[in-house]
């Protein structure tokens, strides 16, 4: 596998510019830890939903 990553330009907020290079190993790589880190934040953003629903449901209990 190959991954190689080079740094065209950095720019003056901190960020830069680069060009990344991969064989096919590389890509699939990276395509699958894209996919892995989609669905983890799908996860924790379904969580801190149902957190608040509840949350939600407990204040409009304790209202009444």
């Amino acid at each position: 596998m190959e991954i190689k990553v080079k740094v065209i330009k950095e720019n003056k907020d901190g960020s830069a510019d680069a060009m990344v290079n991969f064989d096919e190993e590389g890509l699939e790589f990276l395509v699958q830890e894209g996919l892995l880190s989609l669905i983890n934040q799908a996860i924790a953003m379904n969580k801190n939903a149902r957190e608040g629903i509840k949350l939600r449901k407990k204040l409009n209990k304790e209202k009444k």
